[in-house]
């Protein structure tokens, strides 16, 4: 009787620690509840339980796992050619830019020289004129009286 008791006992426990770590399972995956379009670990009023275990094999797991992998390395990769590409179009831009102002630069230094010469070629020509000028004001013009004409 009492190895009888015993051996109730034990049965007791070890259903008692099976139960808890029954428990222990569920409660370790809470439910996940749909309401309307949203998700949520709170029940709502008219939402339903989502199953939430996850039914591949481990080899499949493993195979979405490797998949997962390329495609983030491929996502990777087109991110880093897309970096790439702006950075490039980036000192393209900038190299158009420069050029740009250089153009404008030189364009402006041109112009600056090319007023100067026309000063200079002004100024030579008032110079040569301003002698003429002068040579004619220095005249004098004396008309003399008519005979025809009376005193």
């Amino acid at each position: 009787m009492r190895n009888l008791a015993r051996i109730g006992v034990g049965v007791l426990i070890a259903l008692g620690a099976v139960s808890a770590g029954a428990q222990t399972a569920e409660n370790s995956v809470a439910p996940v509840w749909r309401c309307g379009n949203t998700y949520s670990h709170q029940p709502c009023g008219s939402g339903q339980t989502v199953p939430t275990q996850d039914a591949r094999t481990p080899e499949q797991r493993e195979h979405a796992q490797v998949q997962q992998q390329r495609l983030n390395a491929l996502l990777n990769a087109r991110d880093q050619e897309r970096a790439a590409q702006a950075a490039q179009e980036q000192q393209r831009a900038a190299a158009a830019q420069r050029e740009q102002k250089r153009q404008l630069a030189l364009q402006q230094r041109e112009a600056k020289k090319a007023k100067k010469v026309k000063r200079a070629a002004e100024k030579a020509h008032a110079a040569r004129n301003k002698y003429r000028l002068q040579q004619t004001r220095e005249r004098r013009v004396v008309i003399a009286p008519s005979p025809n004409a009376a005193p």
